[in-house]
C-alpha cells in the first residue's frame, strides 16, 4: 500500500482546520442570531407578521357641581392606508381627497409610499367616515383602514374657557384643567393585534388579539354652571359698557368652604378652536404677526388671569388692615372719632394724598372704611408697626400661592418687614406697594369673613370613574386661624356700612344686607399709570354664603375708572341674581312695586276694537284725529309683549297714519317723580331702576323717537363719593 506523502498529509490537515474554523464561525453566528439576537429577531418577525392598532381610551368628562357637562369626548374615527394593498393608487387618492376635503397630491404621496401604514386623517366625524365606507364598498377599494377614536368637545363653547383649557389633536391636555389633571383624565390606551399573511394583508378576525383601553376618570368641579353664566354675563357687559378695558376678572367663592363657584376672565376664547384669535387687535393684525407674536398672543388669550396675573389691590385691602388693627387692639372702638383727614398725610419726606380732593375731616375707623379714606388707613398701619403688620400679611398668605393647585397660579410680592420704610408701610395700609393675584385677594377677604379662618380655595369637588363611583373627594381644608371670630364679625359689620351708607352704596340689593368694599387701585406710576376698578362683596352680610371679587383693568370709558362708580352697580345686579338662584333667605321684605301691565298686540284689529282692548288693560292710547274707527291698525309702539305701568300709552298707526317723532327730554339730575312727569308729558313711557337722582337714561336726551317709546332711567343716591 502506497504511503500518503507528507505534502498530502499537510493538505488534508489544512482542509480539516479550515472546516473546523468554518464550523466554529457558523456555530458562533448561530449562537449570535439564535441566542444574543433572539429577542430582537422575534420582535421583527412579530412586527412583519402582525399589525398593531392603538385603541384610544375615552378621556374623562368634566362636570359642574350639579352634573352639567362642561367637557366631554365624542366618538370620531381615524382613516389610514396600507399602501402595498392599494391597487388603484390614483383613484384611491382622488376619492379620499374629495371625501375628506384634503389636498390630492398630499394624499397620493402617502398612498404611493412603501411604509406599512400611513395616516390620512384623524378625528373625522362618523358622518363622513360612513361616506368613506360606502365609497369603499361601491368601488371595491382595498387597503383603507378606519379606526375608532375620540376628540374633545366643549358643548358650551367659550364658557369657562380659561379654567377648562383645551386638548391637542392627540387628546392631550395643553392648558387649564385639561393639562392640570392630564394623568387623571386621559385613561390608558388599548391595542388591537392582527396577524398578517405573506402579502401583508390582515388574517381572519379570529386571529386578532384585543386589549381593551381603560377610560379616564371624570372630574366634578365646585363650579356652579348657573353662577358661572351669571358671572360671565355681567363681566362681559361691564367690559362693553366701560370700553376700552384691557380685560376683566371675576371670582365667586363660598367663604365657608373655599369652593370656587365661578371664575371668569374676559375676553375669552372657544376651546373647540383654541388657535383662533379673539381680540380685535389680534384678528386685525394676525397675518402680519411673526411666529413669536402669534404665540404670545395665544398664550395671553389662554391665560387664566384670575390666578396668573398679579396686581396692587388698592382700597379693597383696607378691610385686612382694619382686621389687623382690631385683632391687635390698636383700635378698640371702631366708632370712636380718632382720625382726621386733611386731604393728605405727611410720611417722612413724602406727602401722600387721599383719593378725594375734598378732605374727609374727622372720622372713626368705620367711617374711614365707608369713605375709603387713605390717611385713616395709613395712620392705622403706622400705629400697628411694620413687624406686626407683615406678620399678619404672612399669616393671611398675602402674595403667596393659595395652594389651590390651579395650573398657572403665581405668587405676588410683599416687602420684608425689616427693610421697609414708613412710606412703604403707610401705602401698604391702603393696598398699594405690593402685589397678589385676584384669587389670593378674595381668599384673604374670605378669611376675614369666615370667622377669621384661612382656607385653601378649591376648584375640584370629586373624581369619579365611568360608573359614577367616587374615587376621591376634596374636603374643606383650614390653613390656620388668623383673626378671632369677634374681629371677623366687626369687620363684616363695617363692610356692611360701606354698602348701606358709603362708597359702595350702588351695590345694594333689595331684600339683602350686603358687605362690601370699593377700590380704585393705581398700577404703575407716571405716564404709564393705569387703574384697576374693583369691588369685593359678601352676602348676606351677617353670615356670608357668597363672596365676589370683580376687577376691571384699565377702564377708560365715559363713566370713569372708580370701582364704586362702575363696578358696584354691576355687583348689585349680579349678586341679586346669584342670591335669588341660591334661594338665600332675605334679610327683609321689600315693598311691592307697581304692577306692570303687558301691552296687548292689537295689530290687525280695527281701530275701534284696538282702543277698547287697550283701555280694558288700564292703558291709554294715542292716535291721529279723524281716523275712521273701522281702519285697521298696521303698527303700534310699544309692540305687543312689552310691559308698562298703569296709565302707560300705546301709539297706534294705520296705513294712512304719519309718524310723530318726539325728542327725548333730559331728566338727568332729577328725582323719580319729576323725571316721570316730564317723560310722560311728551307722550313717552317711563321705566326706572334704583333710587335718588337720574344718572343714566336710554334713549339718551335729544334722540328722536316715536310716540309711545319706552325711556328707561337709572337713579342713584345723591352725595355719594365713589372710589
Amino acid at each position: 500500500m502506497q504511503e500518503v506523502s507528507d505534502s498530502s498529509k499537510r493538505r488534508i490537515i489544512l482542509i480539516l482546520v479550515v472546516f473546523m474554523l468554518l464550523f466554529v464561525v457558523l456555530l458562533a453566528r448561530m449562537v449570535y442570531w439564535q441566542v444574543i439576537k433572539a429577542d430582537e429577531l422575534s420582535q421583527k418577525a412579530y412586527s412583519q407578521q402582525t399589525k398593531n392598532s392603538i385603541i384610544s381610551p375615552k378621556r374623562g368628562s368634566i362636570y359642574d357641581r350639579n352634573g352639567v357637562v362642561l367637557a366631554r369626548s365624542v366618538a370620531v374615527e381615524t382613516i389610514s392606508v396600507t399602501p402595498k394593498n392599494i391597487k388603484k393608487k390614483e383613484e384611491t387618492a382622488k376619492g379620499l381627497s374629495e371625501l375628506l376635503s384634503l389636498d390630492y397630491d398630499t394624499v397620493l404621496g402617502k398612498v404611493n409610499k412603501t411604509t406599512v401604514e400611513e395616516v390620512i386623517a384623524k378625528k373625522v366625524d362618523k358622518e363622513i367616515t360612513d361616506k368613506v365606507r360606502t365609497w369603499i364598498k361601491e368601488e371595491s377599494i382595498a387597503g383603507i383602514n378606519i379606526y375608532e377614536d375620540t376628540k374633545r368637545y366643549y358643548p358650551k363653547g367659550d364658557f369657562l374657557a380659561q379654567v377648562l383649557g383645551f386638548c391637542g389633536t392627540d387628546n392631550q391636555g395643553l392648558e387649564g384643567l385639561e393639562a392640570n389633571y392630564e394623568d387623571i383624565l386621559r385613561g390608558t390606551a388599548g391595542k388591537r393585534v392582527t396577524s398578517k399573511d405573506a402579502t401583508g394583508k390582515d388574517m381572519p378576525l379570529d386571529d386578532t388579539t384585543y386589549i381593551p383601553s381603560e377610560d379616564g376618570y371624570n372630574i366634578v368641579l365646585t363650579i356652579d354652571e348657573r353662577i358661572q353664566y351669571i358671572t360671565e354675563k355681567y363681566l362681559e357687559q361691564a367690559i362693553e359698557e366701560n370700553n376700552p378695558v384691557d380685560y376683566g376678572t371675576c371670582i365667586v367663592m363660598n367663604p365657608k368652604t373655599g369652593e370656587i363657584l365661578a371664575m371668569a376672565t374676559a375676553p375669552d376664547f372657544d376651546p373647540n378652536s383654541p388657535f383662533t384669535p379673539t381680540s380685535k387687535e389680534d384678528i386685525l393684525n394676525w397675518d402680519e404677526y411673526t411666529g413669536a407674536q402669534k404665540s404670545n398672543a395665544l398664550q395671553e388669550m389662554w391665560k387664566n388671569k384670575c390666578v396668573a396675573d398679579t396686581y396692587e389691590p388698592g382700597s379693597v385691602f383696607k378691610t385686612v388692615t382694619a382686621a389687623i388693627a382690631i385683632e391687635e387692639g390698636s383700635v378698640t372702638n371702631v366708632d370712636a372719632i380718632n382720625y382726621n383727614c386733611t386731604g393728605a398725610l405727611q410720611v417722612d419726606e413724602w406727602t401722600i394724598s387721599c383719593w378725594r380732593a375734598l378732605p374727609h375731616g374727622k372720622q372713626s375707623l368705620r367711617q374711614g372704611l365707608m369713605n375709603s379714606c387713605n390717611p385713616v388707613y395709613m395712620t392705622v398701619a403706622l400705629r400697628i408697626g411694620a413687624n406686626k403688620f407683615y406678620e399678619y400679611l404672612n399669616a393671611f398668605g398675602v402674595a403667596k400661592s393659595t395652594g389651590s393647585g390651579i395650573i398657572g397660579e403665581t405668587s405676588g410680592m410683599i416687602h420684608d418687614a425689616s427693610s421697609i420704610s414708613k412710606t412703604t408701610l403707610a401705602t401698604a395700609g391702603f393696598g398699594q406697594g405690593f402685589t397678589l393675584t385676584p384669587l389670593n385677594m378674595l381668599n384673604t377677604i374670605c378669611a376675614v369673613a369666615n370667622d377669621g379662618k384661612l382656607l385653601v380655595p378649591r376648584l375640584v369637588k370629586e373624581i369619579k370613574d365611568s360608573n359614577g363611583k367616587v374615587i376621591k373627594s376634596y374636603d374643606t381644608e383650614v390653613v390656620r386661624q388668623v383673626v378671632s371670630e369677634s374681629t371677623s364679625d366687626t369687620v363684616l359689620d363695617m363692610m356692611e356700612s360701606v354698602v348701606s351708607n358709603g362708597t359702595g352704596r350702588y351695590a345694594q340689593v333689595d331684600g339683602y344686607y350686603i358687605a362690601g368694599k370699593t377700590s380704585t387701585a393705581e398700577q404703575g406710576r407716571g405716564d404709564s399709570k393705569t387703574y384697576v376698578a374693583s369691588f369685593a362683596a359678601l352676602a348676606p352680610a351677617k353670615d356670608p354664603e357668597v363672596a365676589v371679587l370683580f376687577n376691571l383693568y384699565n377702564p377708560r370709558g365715559k363713566n370713569g375708572h372708580q370701582g364704586g362708580g362702575i363696578v358696584a352697580p354691576v355687583i348689585s345686579k349680579m349678586m341679586g341674581e346669584v342670591l335669588n338662584y341660591l334661594e338665600v333667605q332675605k334679610d327683609y321684605e321689600v315693598e311691592d312695586k307697581k304692577q306692570e301691565i303687558p301691552v296687548p298686540n292689537v295689530v290687525g284689529n280695527t281701530l275701534d276694537k284696538a282702543k277698547n282692548v287697550i283701555n280694558s288693560r288700564g292703558l291709554k292710547y294715542i292716535v291721529e284725529k279723524d281716523l275712521d274707527k273701522d281702519s285697521i291698525v298696521s303698527a303700534q309702539i310699544p309692540v305687543g309683549g312689552e310691559s308698562l305701568s298703569d296709565g302707560g300709552v300705546v301709539r297706534l298707526y294705520t296705513e294712512s297714519s304719519t309718524k310723530n317723532m318726539i325728542e327725548v327730554p333730559s331728566v338727568k339730575g332729577l328725582g323719580i317723580s319729576n323725571a316721570e312727569s316730564i317723560i310722560k308729558s311728551n307722550n313717552l313711557n317711563f321705566k326706572h331702576s334704583g333710587k335718588g337722582v337720574a344718572v343714566i337714561q336710554e334713549p339718551v336726551a335729544g334722540t328722536k323717537v316715536e310716540e309711545g317709546t319706552i325711556v328707561t332711567v337709572e337713579f342713584r343716591q345723591q352725595g355719594i363719593d365713589v372710589q
